[in-house]
């Protein structure tokens, strides 16, 4: 079985997660219904926080 690179796996998924981030805060921001705004919104914000804890993996392999 072939090993990951670390790096390369965590930039993908580190784009993944900004895309997602984006995506849900246009939802909230777009639909009407405010329970399901709210839920966007934190989907955004937990997914943000991931990002920022891959960030901070990627920063220590440099």
């Amino acid at each position: 079985m072939e090993s990951l690179d670390i790096a390369t796996t965590l930039r993908n998924t580190l784009t993944h997660k900004q895309e997602l981030v984006r995506d849900y805060q246009s939802f909230a921001k777009q639909i009407n219904n405010a329970n399901v705004s709210k839920m966007y919104s934190h989907f955004a914000e937990a997914e943000a926080l991931q990002a920022t804890q891959i960030k901070e993996q990627l920063d220590q392999l440099r």
